[in-house]
């Protein structure tokens, strides 16, 4: 499932969807609320840096078990360093900085790619508990 991000409501509806798809796969409450934080902030961050982009969720699976990927994909400005994106309060859009380090700290994969001219692809893969 892919959802454009524009607004504020775009943000909502993606939280919602992927709330559901989590259910629909099996993930119990406590996991559907981080892998709400993680659509937030992904689509909050595309707001804020590019304007417009999508968040994608598809489901994943390893010989273990089942999780759900998301991705957040823009056209925007690059992350300029994407190690110090990671670290908290570090932050290019005077927020306190701790969008992406909470991403990190409650996903169970994340990966991003970002060039100038080219934007940011965010994959964050979170696994049923």
């Amino acid at each position: 499932m892919t959802i454009s991000i524009k607004s504020e409501n775009d943000i909502h509806y993606a939280q919602h969807e992927g709330v559901s798809f989590a259910q629909n796969i099996g993930m119990e409450t406590l996991d559907t609320t981080k892998v709400s934080i993680i659509i937030s902030e992904l689509a909050h961050n595309i707001i804020k840096y590019a304007q417009k982009g999508f968040v994608r969720f598809s489901k994943v699976n390893n010989e273990f078990n089942v999780g759900i990927l998301v991705e957040a994909i823009d056209n925007g400005p690059a992350i300029e360093d994407i190690e110090r994106a990671l670290k908290d309060n570090y932050s290019t859009g005077g927020s306190l900085g701790l969008g992406l380090p909470g991403i990190k700290r409650i996903s169970d994969e994340l990966h991003i790619s970002s060039s100038k001219g080219k934007g940011t692809h965010i994959k964050v893969t979170y696994w049923k508990k």
